[in-house]
């Protein structure tokens, strides 16, 4: 796109600077969620765990000049008939094109097969839209 990176004497990272960018200028921004699925042991204990979430383009290079605040983006649920599952924030803050949400249950019974869910709706990233997902997690 931007014709800088067949140049030479460009840095190999600023090359892949300008890739990554111009990958982005041509609406290849996608989300990943890590992990889109885990099981862990029932407990009555409170627990955490933290779902990374990176803004990249389809060849998984990650879009690092992407910092932005992204309002009511974020949901929680849970299917725990005792537990209560929750976020700190339904706002999520990208920096350096990455996002890290901790999700937290309360200190309840939370039997196999109940689960939570972390909800990310899709965001605008210069004008394209880039589909959100889930991170399920399972208690077995």
């Amino acid at each position: 796109m931007s014709g800088i990176t067949s140049k030479t004497g460009i840095a190999p990272r600023v090359r892949k600077e300008f890739e990554v960018r111009d990958a982005a200028l041509s609406g290849d921004i996608v989300m990943a969620i890590t992990p889109a699925t885990v099981n862990t042991a029932a407990t009555s204990a409170a627990w955490t765990r933290n779902v990374l979430i990176e803004i990249n383009d389809s060849s998984g290079n990650l879009h690092d000049w992407l910092t932005a605040d992204y309002a009511t983006t974020l949901s929680i649920a849970d299917t725990s008939t005792a537990g209560t599952a929750s976020i700190v924030s339904t706002t999520m803050s990208i920096v350096n094109g990455k996002a890290v949400v901790v999700v937290s249950g309360d200190a309840q019974d939370w039997l196999a097969t109940e689960t939570d869910t972390l909800t990310v709706a899709n965001i605008t990233v210069l004008g394209v839209t880039v589909t959100g997902g889930t991170s399920v997690e399972t208690f077995v």
